[in-house]
């Protein structure tokens, strides 16, 4: 048996009606935990009448809503978990190619971590390719594109948490998502922690998810750059640079992520409204992470976020 979780804040009806649809025949159960502050019973009419709602009342995360789903997909003795964000939806099919390759994958030997699908970015139609963290060219990534026909799965040492398809009995091995990271990494720091456990996540390419991969898009010497709101650039750095700490994380993708933080501050302060304000919450950021002070960030009052 298979259980959705999907993670709600502040979700848009048609997205979360169409996300629905496209889980019809694909799931047994779905469970809508939402972190929009103030959610309460009774459920929204937008949230079919198959899905559990669970509101929280307020915002405590992605990661804690996901183990909270994670929990009650446990209690119902589930097999699978698929992990989805509001605004995703599942080409059809979708979940029985992700577990007919997954079988294969396991009579072959493998030790599967997570299944994960072709992810579509809705805005620009790009495709995020599958990704090697390697130990030669350190300061780069290796990333395998494959075309959508393609049924044979692609291994991957990160994904996008949004589709994937992780069995039970691998999150009873490895554990749950690390609630303190909150927001961003939260996908990434279990993807590694489950690569140097000796675990594999394969990209399934003619399994395909409709996703937005940012807020908005915008184009910069011929590259897609997504961006998000100021306090999730925060989140990315902080996260980032705590995960540097971590043994867990192998030192090919710390090696490749410490590359990377100086390219983020620079991105995402050239394209926030407010320059020097969103620069200086970087640096707090970095530092924050480097010190391990992680949970929700807690606005002051003479507000720095841009």
């Amino acid at each position: 048996m298979i259980a959705a979780i999907v993670v709600l804040y502040y979700p848009d009806k048609l997205a979360l009606e169409r996300l629905q649809s496209s889980l019809a025949g694909q799931v047994d159960t779905i469970f809508m935990i939402d972190n929009t502050p103030g959610s309460s019973l009774p459920k929204p009419d937008c949230i079919g009448e198959f899905a559990s709602y669970i509101p929280l009342g307020m915002n405590k995360g992605i990661a804690e809503a996901q183990n909270i789903g994670i929990g009650l997909s446990i209690k119902e003795q589930n097999s699978h978990v698929l992990l989805l964000d509001q605004d995703s939806s599942a080409s059809p099919d979708m979940v029985r190619k992700l577990l007919a390759a997954e079988s294969s994958l396991l009579e072959k030997g493998e030790n599967v971590a997570a299944m994960t699908p072709q992810i579509i970015d809705e805005q620009t139609g790009a495709r995020p390719a599958a990704v090697r963290y390697r130990a030669i060219g350190l300061l780069s990534a290796k990333k395998i594109y494959r075309d959508c026909n393609t049924k044979v799965p692609e291994q991957t040492d990160n994904f996008i948490a949004s589709g994937s398809l992780i069995r039970i009995e691998v999150l009873q091995i490895l554990g749950m998502m690390r609630s303190d990271l909150f927001i961003d990494y939260v996908d990434t720091e279990w993807a590694m922690r489950a690569h140097v456990a000796g675990f594999r996540s394969f990209c399934v390419p003619n399994a395909t998810l409709k996703h937005n991969l940012g807020d908005r898009a915008r184009t910069l010497l011929g590259k897609d750059i997504y961006l998000y709101s100021t306090i999730r650039y925060y989140y990315r750095i902080r996260n980032s640079a705590y995960l540097l700490r971590l043994t867990t994380m192998g030192w090919r993708w710390r090696a490749y992520a410490l590359s990377r933080i100086p390219y983020h501050l620079l991105i995402y302060s050239l394209f926030s409204t407010d320059r020097f304000k969103t620069f200086r919450l970087l640096l707090k950021a970095l530092r924050d992470g480097w010190r391990g002070k992680l949970g929700p960030y807690s606005i002051p009052s003479d507000s720095d976020i841009a």
